[in-house]
């Protein structure tokens, strides 16, 4: 079957690294046929798993793509057309209406029972919504509705993009050894992975549980440094410490850096982390392959590399 997915946001990088880790992990065969912003049309046998994505915004059945506007020659009833452009003024005016002319049936503007998608980028691409990532779901978890967190709470859509970078079934292992305030706990636990989480300050480990609870999940937590850490995963995924305004209690980053991978290599064959620059990203390689990183600009000064290590 051929999909249409659209993409959140503009880090597209990531968001296409994200639905390869989504198949991959499933082990589902895949082909991305085309990649032209917001979308990227690609051939796989089942695309209910990237209903567990972060970084899309919805993914409908493809029905065409091409320069020219087609004539669909569909029978629809209870349906709208919806209409996304890359940029405010590329490609033909009024294209719902001519659009329209294609189609027989009944339009429902209120409550559709059937959505038309119509992206305009290099070419037209046109599918049938078959579902939608709801965004208010992401919202709940940000960290100002978190019932505690702090400014290094990562965005809930990057921290479930982490998890399935790391190549993960529901049902596996999930460990972050600095879980903060859980956020990545959060998205791998809704997604179905079994969590652990443990980090060097009770406070945080206090702070995950309830912020977990909040969303009828719950962890295997634990006080301990990141040498501490026992037992056998299926993937570490984690956001460590990166700066001054984190606790690292007066250990240099590098230095947790070296020990937190040389641990690593000891507990699991896959490691996401997002790091602060190139020299971390090399610690890593001493004990992993590093297979992709992706570099997301947090803010004018920060620049994060989500990374996808594996044995």
């Amino acid at each position: 079957m051929k999909l249409i997915v659209e993409l959140w946001g503009d880090i597209q990088n990531l968001s296409i690294g994200e639905i390869r880790g989504i198949f991959e992990g499933e082990e589902i065969p895949y082909k991305i046929i085309i990649e032209d912003y917001p979308i990227i049309l690609l051939e796989a046998e089942n695309g209910k798993f990237l209903q567990r994505a972060g970084l899309i915004r919805r993914v409908s059945q493809h029905l065409y793509s091409g320069r020219d506007i087609p004539r669909l020659n569909l029978y629809m009833e209870d349906y709208v057309i919806r209409v996304r452009r890359r940029e405010k003024n590329i490609g033909p005016k009024n294209i719902e209406r001519i659009r329209a002319k294609g189609i027989e049936g009944s339009v429902d503007l209120k409550n559709p029972k059937n959505v038309i998608r119509v992206y305009i980028a290099s070419n037209i691409h046109v599918g049938l919504e078959i579902f939608e990532v709801k965004s208010e779901e992401f919202e709940k978890r940000k960290a100002k509705n978190l019932p505690i967190s702090y400014p290094i709470t990562m965005h809930p859509r990057l921290a479930r993009a982490m998890v399935n970078l790391a190549r993960v079934k529901e049902g596996s292992k999930i460990i972050d050894p600095f879980c903060g305030t859980g956020s990545i706990l959060i998205e791998a636990g809704l997604m179905g992975m079994q969590i652990y989480g443990s980090d060097i300050d009770l406070r945080m480990i206090d702070a995950s549980e309830i912020n977990l609870r909040k969303f009828g999940l719950k962890a295997h937590l634990k006080v301990s440094d990141v040498g501490g850490i026992e037992g056998k995963y299926d993937a570490v995924v984690t956001d460590p410490p990166y700066g001054r305004s984190s606790s690292t209690k007066g250990e240099s980053i590098y230095s947790l850096y070296e020990r937190a991978f040389k641990k690593f290599s000891e507990i699991t064959e896959k490691v996401v982390i997002a790091l602060p620059d190139k020299r971390a990203i090399n610690i890593g390689e001493k004990y992993f392959h590093l297979r992709e990183v992706y570099p997301i600009r947090v803010h004018k000064s920060l620049t994060r590399y989500f990374s996808y290590y594996q044995k």
